[in-house]
């Protein structure tokens, strides 16, 4: 215990569990009061911060045992000791993204309804399995790196494939929502996946340029390399989904893209911020410093996170559900009913529904985060001793 408070590694362990204490009881609060009461989630807005949180730490999950394998399947020693750290913040991601769904239920009890009767057909499901499975394989996973077990080159590949089926079946989670034509997207699971590669080696820099570790500068500007193409695929993969709703056309390619002019900032902030740090981080590559990277790389984290506020915000903001009454003479003159209050001075539902975050709703989410910088530390540094 002495060894694990000492230093920089005991400072970020007092901080996290001090955040966890504050989310525990907000988390309280929220059972108590009612997500309706202290929360910004209501009719149209069934999902919320918690979600966003939820879906960004699971990147994380994934992206930092994609990173692990990675090193350790390549052979190069110079990556491969970074590995393990890699790999302890991706179980910290994924047990965190775990608390978060946990948070969003209302009540954590309704969890038992999905074990004890299960819909194999639901997306939900499916999910549950995943991250599951991706847990275990991953815990496995950081204590074979950590004890150099002969098996850790198999527990690496298990670890790519539970974090490619993860990604994989989070992606179908939103893509299946024919009601959304934000999220109603074949490029959806496929985005899912290199954003956690984005995530993965964003954090894996930022790591190699806080590390003492002989080669650690070395390897991040390695790292930092995989990173930039990692950002250009995103931002291919956005630009192209965006170019094909335009030729689309259609009411829901319109709402669609109505979502990039109403959120332009926010969008901006998605593509703009990776995109821009990697590019300082390819130009001259060869010269980055510890700062370069450090500064590049949470550059893309940032980026990353406005990736999951736009990925929710904008689609839970339209209308799904109309209504017509049959003395209309068109069936054009629809009724947006699905807000389920009336805009004030108008005999009409609301077309929209704005979206706040309650104060005891951010402040939950230093429990999950609290909690996966607490994991990572204790377990990179338990599985190494």
């Amino acid at each position: 215990m002495k060894e694990l408070m000492k230093g920089t590694s005991g400072r970020w362990i007092l901080v996290s569990l001090l955040a966890m204490v504050v989310g525990f009881a907000c988390w309280i609060a929220m059972l108590n009061l009612g997500l309706l009461g202290t929360t910004g989630l209501g009719n149209i807005f069934n999902w919320g911060m918690l979600i966003c949180v939820f879906a960004f730490l699971v990147g994380f999950g994934a992206g930092g045992q994609l990173v692990a394998s990675y090193a350790v399947l390549s052979g190069r020693e110079g990556l491969t000791k970074f590995a393990l750290p890699a790999q302890a913040f991706g179980l910290a991601g994924a047990v965190g993204a775990a608390v978060a769904v946990v948070i969003d239920l209302g009540q954590p009890f309704h969890i038992f309804s999905m074990l004890i009767h299960p819909n194999i057909t639901s997306p939900l499901v499916w999910d549950m399995v995943a991250l599951t499975a991706f847990i275990v394989v991953a815990f496995v996973g950081m204590f074979a790196l950590a004890r150099d077990w002969e098996s850790k080159r198999a527990w690496m590949i298990a670890g790519v494939v539970t974090a490619v089926v993860l990604q994989l079946v989070e992606g179908l989670l939103f893509a299946t929502q024919g009601s959304r034509a934000w999220w109603h997207s074949y490029m959806m699971p496929v985005d899912f996946l290199v954003v956690a590669c984005v995530c993965g080696l964003a954090l894996i820099c930022v790591i190699c340029a806080l590390s003492k570790e002989p080669g650690a500068l070395e390897a991040g500007r390695s790292f930092a390399g995989l990173l930039f193409w990692a950002v250009i695929i995103h931002v291919v993969l956005a630009l192209t989904e965006m170019t094909l709703l335009a030729f689309e056309g259609g009411s829901g390619a319109e709402e669609a893209l109505g979502f990039v002019f109403r959120y332009g900032a926010l969008y901006a902030l998605e593509l703009l911020l990776p995109l821009g740090a990697a590019i300082a981080l390819k130009v001259r590559l060869g010269e980055a410093n510890s700062r370069k990277l450090t500064v590049c790389g949470v550059l893309v984290i940032i980026g990353m996170f406005c990736h999951r506020l736009m990925l929710l915000i904008p689609a839970l903001s339209g209308v799904t559900l109309f209504t017509w009454l049959s003395n209309e003479p068109s069936p054009a003159w629809g009724y947006p009913i699905s807000t389920g209050y009336l805009a004030s001075a108008q005999q009409t539902f609301a077309l929209s529904q704005a979206y706040v975050p309650g104060v005891v709703e951010c402040l939950s989410l230093l429990l999950p985060l609290g909690l996966a910088v607490l994991i990572a530390i204790v377990g990179y540094k338990l599985a190494r001793s």
